[in-house]
């Protein structure tokens, strides 16, 4: 990895103590660490580097760690700030995030744990910021080739990816960056088949688990289930607005030819010849009857049956909306009706038994409220994406509520609130009751 390549952060405190302190702290991260014993030098600094993370303490001559960070916004504006203060700063603290100026306040002295998780925290939301500015201005740069998106997508698609390849050699070694960046196209264009294929990278990782597979045959199968429709896009829109009842034959020809044209798309992809071959077998069916290939049994790749069986399940259970109990039950009774004709019978067998379609369930009484983050509780289900006010997303529908999200959550609404709640379903009555009080007043 090249030095441009490694993140840097810049650690400006006047103790030389608490600089080595946080030096040792962030030795076993992959980081470059700066260092900065005032205002003055670390606002020189920025102006060299670039620093996706700034550690200031808040007490320094001259220039207070608030009156710093504001000033580093007009040098570094994308930096994710983070304060280190005590508790007689409290009023300066809140100031400065009412103004953007950071991101997370610590209180000193810190603990290590919690520091080095919003440091990785912050690291991943940079990733994330980065990579969609990349992603928007390929798109602006592409507006006038997309309008003839319908009639040559395949090959748009492809010098999408040639040009990202071009302007980020290491892309093509990172397959989450290329799924994030070949799911994003489908969802940018269908969200229907995003959300869909969401869900069925969530049903095929439970399905996978207990398999003894090795690292790569363990992430081929689970990226093919996130792109098993990526072939969709190059579909015209009017075949994916029909209903299933409205198909012509030629329309059938057309949809059927998706499995080959979602390989195409993926095979101008180094290392993704496995994850190709997947996707081009995930219609076949176990009596050989599917397509295209008209594969029969075993001869059917692994991950292309475990898929078959988590894409027909998800369909079958999100006819209408998020499924209840009885919803998951015809959807399982439809894969056991199908099993050795159009599934493994093994794998249907396994599916029923490790109850992977209980990956959705909510109770038959259950209804959605809005609900503040600290009043969330384990075991609810998120009944909508949620994101902050500034658009960060948070978490998508269909998560089962954790402690861990709960604190999580809590924390990032300290100093990122989060836009008007999580909308999540549950049984209670007493919740119900308040929820329709609320949106009486809503209305």
């Amino acid at each position: 990895m090249t030095d441009e390549s490694i993140h840097k952060i810049l650690t400006v405190d006047d103790e030389e103590g608490i600089l080595k302190a946080l030096r040792r702290l962030l030795k076993n991260l992959d980081v470059k660490v700066l260092s900065a014993t005032n205002g003055n030098e670390a606002l020189e600094i920025l102006k060299k580097e670039k620093v996706p993370i700034i550690i200031s303490d808040q007490r320094m001559p001259e220039m207070t760690g608030v009156e710093f960070l504001n000033k580093s916004i007009d040098i570094s504006p994308d930096s994710i700030r983070i304060l280190l203060t005590g508790y007689a700063d409290i009023e300066a603290t809140i100031d400065a995030i009412n103004s953007g100026a950071i991101r997370y306040y610590i209180n000193k002295p810190w603990d290590d744990e919690t520091l080095l998780s919003r440091i990785r925290e912050s690291l991943d939301y940079y990733e994330i910021k980065e990579e969609n500015k990349r992603l928007q201005q390929l798109t602006a740069e592409q507006n006038e080739e997309l309008q003839e998106l319908n009639s040559k997508l395949e090959q748009k698609v492809k010098q999408q990816i040639a040009k990202i390849n071009e302007q980020h050699e290491g892309l093509k070694k990172s397959f989450i960056d290329i799924v994030k960046t070949l799911s994003g196209i489908i969802e940018l264009i269908y969200k229907d088949i995003g959300s869909h294929s969401q869900r069925v990278g969530m049903l095929t990782k439970k399905m996978l688990q207990g398999f003894e597979l090795d690292q790569k045959s363990y992430q081929d199968i689970v990226v093919a289930a996130f792109l098993h429709d990526i072939g969709k896009i190059a579909l015209p829109e009017h075949i994916l607005r029909k209903r299933r009842k409205e198909y012509m034959a030629s329309d059938i020809a057309e949809i059927q030819q998706h499995p080959v044209t979602g390989q195409s798309i993926v095979l101008s992809i180094s290392g993704f010849e496995d994850i190709g071959i997947i996707i081009r077998h995930h219609q076949e069916n176990w009596d050989g009857s599917g397509y295209p290939d008209r594969l029969r049994g075993d001869k059917i790749p692994f991950g292309s049956r475990i898929i078959s069986i988590a894409s027909a399940f998800e369909v079958e259970a999100f006819r209408d909306d998020y499924p209840d109990q009885e919803e998951i039950s015809e959807a399982t009774a439809f894969l056991v009706k199908n099993s050795g004709s159009r599934f493994d019978p093994d794998l249907v067998k396994r599916f029923i038994d490790h109850e992977i379609g209980k990956t959705f369930y909510r109770k038959e009484s259950s209804f959605k409220i809005l609900v503040k983050p600290q009043e969330l509780r384990e075991g609810m289900i998120t009944a909508m994406d949620s994101y902050t006010e500034k658009g960060m997303f948070l978490l998508p529908k269909g998560i089962k509520i954790t402690s861990g999200i709960i604190n999580r959550l809590s924390k990032i609404d300290q100093v990122n609130p989060i836009r008007g709640g999580i909308w999540v379903y549950t049984t209670s009555k007493m919740e119900r009751e308040r929820d329709g009080a609320f949106q009486h007043i809503a209305g």
